[in-house]
């Protein structure tokens, strides 16, 4: 049995699972690493870390290592959208609330969360009041525990991870998060042929959908 490697930004948890299971190819075994900021993942392909297919919550990171040589491909496969999540009944006034949101530093959809703050003119209200995580995980344990009482997250996240439906839909006032993938591997068969469902497949394209995508 082939086995396909899949570095899977955190914000697919529980989606890549649905869509490998769609793979028509069962001949084919799937090792995922899933969890941490796609950041972690980037820095470990360029030490050297060997992956099939890199999935990350950036278009960015994808490029780049086609430019480097160390990917032979990238496409998109996705557009993320942010959503404002709170484990209380009613969406909390932000303006007031303890707020958590991914490091913007490393996290695209925390630069998103910081792009609609900076648009809408509510980032001198809350300024004081954001505590940030390195992934959706961390970003949604803060709320879970009483520490944030709402959060930017992933439409995705919230509805795949979480398995939620409180959340608000955030359309506008930030630039929309374009999600790549990168073939790393150059010889190994079934990750292309993955690589391809993942990107073409109306089968695909439909769970994303589904998922907030």
């Amino acid at each position: 049995m082939e086995t396909v490697s899949i570095a899977c930004a955190p914000n697919l948890s529980g989606i890549i699972e649905e869509i490998i299971d769609n793979f028509e190819d069962k001949s084919v075994s799937f090792e995922l690493t899933i969890g941490e900021n796609c950041n972690v993942y980037y820095q470990e392909i360029l030490k050297g870390k060997k992956y099939d297919i890199f999935l990350s919550a950036d278009e960015k990171s994808a490029d780049d290592l086609v430019s480097l040589n160390l990917a032979s491909a990238s496409e998109v496969y996705a557009k993320g959208k942010l959503c404002l999540w709170s484990f209380e009944n009613k969406i909390p006034e932000i303006s007031t609330a303890k707020i958590a949101l991914p490091d913007p530093n490393i996290a695209p959809y925390g630069k998103a969360a910081f792009e609609y703050l900076e648009n809408t003119k509510l980032m001198d209200l809350v300024k004081n009041n954001l505590l940030f995580g390195k992934s959706p995980f961390e970003v949604s344990r803060l709320v879970l525990e009483h520490i944030a009482q709402v959060a930017f997250l992933p439409i995705s996240f919230v509805k795949s991870a979480l398995k939620d439906n409180n959340f608000k839909i955030l359309e506008n006032s930030y630039f929309p998060v374009i999600q790549k993938c990168a073939l790393l591997s150059k010889d190994n068969k079934k990750a292309q042929e993955f690589f391809d469902f993942l990107i073409n497949s109306k089968r695909s394209k439909q769970i994303l959908n589904s998922f907030g995508f």
